[in-house]
């Protein structure tokens, strides 16, 4: 796999990696919107946190909400990371999938206790899902290839499956010992 960076800083890995994945959201967000599959851009729904939904039609709430959009996506790259750290880099599509669809449900609770507007269609529904997939592949891409190699373990079963075994062994020997 290629390896961009070398850096060891988990948050400024984070952040970046988190961003990378937004953008390929918002542009896959927006293909979709022009395809007539979604009815609503990010940009609009984030600037429904500062002004009221009808007036995020305006080009500089949009903007706002884009910034906003933009920069909540960066921070969702940061549990990604930790995440990361915490368990490894075997699988890690799959962990930034499931980071991922919390950011979703955390999307989709805002809506529910009216913190953001809801979506009218289902089409829309379906496609924060495949945004939010695609924001969490590519975040989880990003990561794995800024980090420094040292930063995030490289695991598989074979590692787990080993080191498992040496501590079972260790504490048969023990226990015979004592």
């Amino acid at each position: 796999m290629l390896k961009i960076g070398r850096s060891e800083d988990t948050i400024i890995i984070g952040l970046l990696g988190g961003l990378i994945g937004t953008i390929a959201m918002d542009v896959s967000n927006l293909l979709i919107f022009k395809a007539g599959k979604t009815e609503t851009l990010y940009g609009h729904i984030a600037g429904g946190l500062f002004v009221a939904p009808y007036r995020t039609k305006r080009r500089e709430n949009f903007i706002l909400g884009q910034l906003a959009h933009l920069g909540i996506g960066s921070l969702w790259g940061i549990p990604l990371v930790y995440t990361l750290k915490k368990t490894g880099n075997d699988h890690y599509l799959i962990k930034g999938a499931a980071i991922s669809m919390l950011s979703l449900g955390t999307l989709i609770g805002g809506q529910k206790v009216g913190f953001l507007k809801k979506f009218r269609l289902t089409k829309t529904y379906y496609s924060a899902i495949w945004n939010h997939l695609l924001h969490g592949l590519v975040s989880s891409q990003a990561i794995v290839m800024l980090a420094n190699p040292t930063m995030i373990k490289k695991t598989n079963a074979r590692e787990r499956d080993t080191s498992f075994s040496r501590v079972k062994d260790s504490n048969i020997h023990h226990s015979l010992d004592t």
